[in-house]
């Protein structure tokens, strides 16, 4: 005979169905419950339970009264309260322990004392731990800070499960969610509370992070470069009237350009040298760090509502000391500056990857992995003699599981090569993303080498940031920075890139001298890519066409040779003099014909670039 058992739910009554016929479909109102607990049921009923229905049935002590206010379908459920009609031990980890169904604390592991919910689900093998809120405050997933209070000051601990916990905390709160309520706690209680809670937004647990996954064959993915500076007058005259409306949405455009380039005595490129850009007023308007090729670019109001009235500019170097009081901006050709410098023949190299993580870059995500771990592997065979130092971030957007996830830099790559393995693609899903806060973590919070060092920063995404006034603010903020730690971008556009982010990341190339690429259909991976508004480019496998970049700015001139013609800027028409009247004039160009070039200085050697 069955014994009658005390449960931790309130019963419906016995509902008798035939099992020979179709249930009907029946909308019971809620009832009282009743009076005894039924010791057996009709066998009519009994042929119909099925043992995986029952989730678990947990035995509690008698004369613990439970009473709550459930706001959907039973999903939350009361484990302890404060009611002083009943006298209860002070509510600690292991006293939750079998307080109610589906609630379990781990014992005899490495991971004991870890509250679970069971009933959640792991999704790709992630930690099931619950989220814990505290007085309305998310703390995280780890329930260690639960030993750090006083078990006297619990008044009252809940969990909300389903459908009520992700409506109330989003996505976070998949494998439910440990609601405690407090009572007394002191100032430097709570302060350890915020403390907490602000470590577990920034810094989320290898817990919350993906398991590594197999990836695609790398050598997959096709792209190609629009490299700005190179098509100087293509940007100018064709480029920027296709994409106005984007320069009028986003305020970015870098039109007034200075170049110049810095060499020593001895016709070396003087390499990381920080250079100021100033107004007639001596106000700094811009900053820049010199590349390894001595070049350096720098801005005249890149935003559409800046102006400036200055007659004349100087530049001058990183501590303030003005080293030309002649400088020329780009339409009337570059500047070339002897400084006295050594020639550098070592330097560090800080290469971090920033990545969109939302659910649109899914049909890529894990072929970009494979690329960049493919890249890795070859730098670190490439540059034997240069410390290399890898850092990432990874995004989604506001109220996904996290907006950021950071690896700060290392000089092992098998550690950024694990973290990347460990990431997906999910969330987003409203176009925009935030772009705007990987910014500030990426160019504010990784630590930067402070050594002259070579900064590169590959921006991979497919949508823009949100547009707002204080966005487009932070972005020209956070560009600006990096442009003056020498911080160049290197945005790659993936699959559905539309046309305003385009501009965007071009103009953020530019702005730190940078180069944009994109990812093509030749690959026949992922969904459509847009081409980009240019006259042509070439195809190029993604890992061979990133390793490229990379050495194009990490490798150094041989000091014993000099600077050769080859080396200075290939990008433009140089003078080492003072400037003069003279005036060389070629047309036309561009052109697929012949080119004219008239000068009233001798020609000893000419060199055409693209």
């Amino acid at each position: 005979v069955p014994v009658p058992l005390p449960l931790a739910y309130q019963p419906a009554p016995v509902v008798g169905i035939d099992v020979y016929k179709s249930p009907p479909t029946c909308n019971l109102p809620p009832v009282e419950a009743p009076d005894r607990i039924v010791s057996s049921l009709p066998k009519i009923y009994n042929d119909t339970l099925k043992t995986q229905s029952i989730d678990e049935v947990v035995v509690t002590a008698l004369g613990i009264k439970k009473s709550y206010k459930s706001v959907a379908a039973s999903s939350t459920v009361m484990i302890a309260s404060a009611d002083k009609s009943s006298i209860r031990p002070p509510v600690t980890v292991s006293s939750l322990s079998g307080s109610v169904a589906g609630l379990e604390v781990t014992t005899g592991t490495k991971r004991s004392g870890e509250i679970l919910i069971r009933g959640a689900k792991s999704i790709d093998g992630r930690s099931m731990s619950p989220l814990y809120v505290v007085d309305g405050v998310i703390i995280g997933r780890k329930s260690e800070f639960f030993n750090t209070l006083d078990p006297k000051k619990i008044k009252e601990v809940k969990v909300i499960k389903d459908a009520e916990a992700t409506a109330l905390y989003g996505s976070k709160a998949t494998n439910g969610v440990v609601v405690i309520t407090t009572k007394g706690l002191s100032r430097a209680e709570i302060e350890n509370l915020k403390k907490i809670s602000s470590d577990s937004i920034k810094e989320p647990s290898k817990e919350d992070e993906e398991p590594e996954k197999i990836l695609p064959k790398a050598g997959q993915l096709t792209a190609g470069e629009v490299n700005d500076f190179s098509k100087w007058e293509y940007w100018k005259d064709i480029a920027v009237p296709i994409l106005d409306q984007y320069k009028n949405t986003w305020k970015f455009f870098p039109d007034n350009r200075v170049s110049v380039q810095l060499v020593n005595r001895d016709k070396r490129p003087v390499v990381g040298e920080k250079v100021k850009l100033l107004d007639d007023k001596k106000n700094v308007i811009w900053e820049a760090v010199s590349d390894n090729l001595g070049n350096v670019e720098l801005w005249i109001s890149p935003m559409t509502d800046e102006s400036t009235d200055s007659g004349k500019y100087y530049l001058s170097d990183g501590s303030g000391q003005v080293i030309s009081s002649n400088l020329r901006t780009f339409k009337n050709g570059q500047n070339l500056i002897i400084v006295d410098k050594q020639c550098l023949q070592k330097r560090v190299l800080d290469l971090a990857f920033v990545v969109d993580a939302t659910g649109s870059m899914g049909d890529e995500i894990s072929y970009l992995q494979s690329e960049l771990l493919d890249v890795l592997k070859k730098i670190e065979r490439q540059l034997k003699n240069t410390t290399v130092r890898y850092g990432s971030v990874f995004y989604r957007d506001e109220g996904d599981d996290y907006v950021t996830r950071k690896f700060d830099f290392s000089d092992k790559a098998e550690d950024l090569i694990g973290f990347i393995k460990k990431q997906s693609a999910g969330g987003g899903g409203d176009t925009p993303e935030a772009v705007v806060e990987a910014l500030k973590v990426s160019v504010d919070e990784l630590k930067w080498s402070n050594e002259n060092s070579t900064k590169i920063m590959f921006l991979i995404l497919d949508a823009p940031p949100h547009h707002s006034e204080q966005n487009i603010k932070e972005l020209y903020s956070k560009i600006k920075a990096a442009a003056k730690k020498g911080i160049t971008i290197i945005p790659l556009a993936a699959s559905d890139t539309d046309k305003q982010t385009e501009y965007l990341m071009r103009t953020f190339a530019l702005l730190t001298n940078g180069t944009y690429t994109f990812l093509t259909d030749d690959s026949g991976i992922g969904n459509s890519h847009i081409k980009p508004t240019i006259d042509s480019y070439e195809v190029e496998k993604l890992n061979d066409l990133l390793l490229r970049l990379i050495l194009q700015r990490a490798v150094l001139p041989e000091c014993s040779e000099g600077i050769s013609n080859d080396n200075i800027n290939k990008k433009m028409q140089t003078e080492i003099d003072s400037q003069t009247d003279s005036k060389t004039v070629i047309f036309p160009n561009p052109t697929k014909g012949l080119l004219q070039i008239k000068t009233r200085k001798e020609i000893d050697e000419l060199f055409l670039y693209d």
